[in-house]
C-alpha cells in the first residue's frame, strides 16, 4: 500500500508538471489558439527627431507595350520593373503614413507561400511577398496607431491597405476624394477604401500643407496624373531636402530626356504644367527628387527596420 501511495504521488506530481509545461509553452507559442504566434514587438516611441522608415510593398512587372507608354523605350529605362515602396515618417508630434501599397495586406497573407499576384491593368502585374502591417510591426507601429495617413494618389498600386488606417486622420485633396468614388473609374479599385469615406480627415485646398507644423513634412500639390495627385516634401538631417513624388515620373529618362507625360493622364496639360512647377521648386529650393517607382534608386535605399534621420 505504501508503495502504490508512493507511485501515485510521484505520477500526480509529474502530471502536474507536465501540465504546467504545456500552459508555458501556450502562453509562449499560441498553443491553446491552435496557431504560433510571434513575440510581441515593443510599441515604439516618438522618435526625438523626424525619421523616414521606407518599406518593401512590392514590385510591377512592367509589358514592353507599359514601357511605351511613358514615351520611353526599354532600351533607355535599363529595368523595366517598377519597385512599389511605402514610406512611414515618424515624427516628435504623430506618425504619417504616405501611400500603402499595391494588394491588400489580407491577399498577401493567404497567399503567402508563394507570394501574392495581381494584375494592375492590361500591361502592368503585381508581386507582394511581405505585408505592410508585418514590417510596421518590426519597428514597432500598429495601422492604428499612425496619426495621420496620406497617398500621392488614389491608383490601385498606392492605395490597396487604405482600409488598414481608418482610424488615422486622412489628409486628402477634394478633387482626388471625387476621383476615387466616380463610377466606372477604371483606375481605382474602391474596395481597397470603403471605411474612408466617412472616416475623420483634413481638406487640403491649398498648394502647400505642412503636417506638423514645423515645415519637416510639407505634402505639396501637382495635379495631372489624377486630378488631386500630390508629392510629400521633407526635411532630415542625413539627407536634407528631399520629395518623394509619387506618380509625377514613373522612369528617370522621362524627367531627364524630357519626355512627355503618358498619354493616359487624367490631365496630359496639367500634369505637364505640374512637372514644370516642381521642377522650378526644386531647383529654388535646393530639394532632390525621389521618383517612386525608380527601381535602381529604390534598390540603394535603406529598408525598414533601419532608417533615415
Amino acid at each position: 500500500m505504501a508503495v502504490d501511495s508512493c507511485r501515485n504521488l510521484e505520477f500526480t506530481r509529474r502530471r502536474r508538471h507536465v501540465a504546467g509545461l504545456f500552459a508555458l509553452l501556450a502562453g509562449i507559442f499560441g498553443v491553446a489558439g491552435g496557431s504560433a504566434q510571434a513575440p510581441p514587438v515593443t510599441k515604439a516611441q516618438a522618435p526625438k527627431a523626424m525619421r523616414l522608415y521606407v518599406f518593401d510593398c512590392g514590385r510591377l512587372n512592367i509589358s514592353p507595350e507599359g514601357v511605351a507608354r511613358y514615351h520611353v523605350t526599354p532600351a533607355e529605362v535599363g529595368e523595366t520593373r517598377m519597385p512599389v515602396p511605402c514610406f512611414l515618417i515618424a515624427h516628435p508630434k504623430g506618425t504619417l503614413m504616405w501611400d500603402v501599397g499595391v494588394i491588400p495586406d489580407a491577399a498577401v497573407e493567404a497567399q503567402a507561400q508563394d507570394g501574392a499576384r495581381s494584375n494592375v491593368n492590361a500591361t502592368s502585374a503585381a508581386v507582394v511577398t511581405r505585408t505592410l502591417k508585418s514590417q510596421l510591426a518590426q519597428i514597432g507601429y500598429r495601422p492604428a496607431d499612425i496619426t495621420f495617413v496620406a497617398i500621392s494618389h488614389a491608383h490601385k498600386d498606392h492605395s490597396a491597405n487604405l482600409d488598414e488606417f481608418a482610424s488615422s486622420t486622412w489628409l486628402a485633396r477634394p478633387a482626388e476624394r471625387e476621383f476615387m468614388w466616380t463610377e466606372n473609374n477604371e483606375r481605382v479599385d474602391q474596395s481597397f477604401y470603403t471605411k474612408l469615406k466617412t472616416s475623420k480627415s483634413i481638406v487640403l485646398d491649398k498648394d502647400e500643407y505642412d503636417v506638423f507644423g514645423d515645415g519637416r513634412a510639407v505634402i505639396k500639390s501637382a495635379p495631372g496624373h489624377t486630378p488631386g495627385h500630390q508629392g510629400v516634401i521633407l526635411r532630415l538631417a542625413s539627407l536634407g531636402r528631399i520629395m518623394i513624388a509619387g506618380d509625377l515620373y514613373h522612369y528617370p529618362p522621362e524627367r531627364t530626356r524630357r519626355r512627355a507625360p503618358p498619354d493616359n493622364e487624367f490631365n496630359v496639360q496639367q500634369s505637364a504644367a505640374s512637372r514644370v512647377k516642381i521642377e522650378e521648386y526644386l531647383q529654388k529650393t535646393k530639394t532632390a527628387i525621389w521618383i517612386e517607382h525608380d527601381f535602381a534608386a529604390n534598390a540603394k535605399l535603406k529598408k525598414s527596420p533601419a532608417y533615415y534621420d
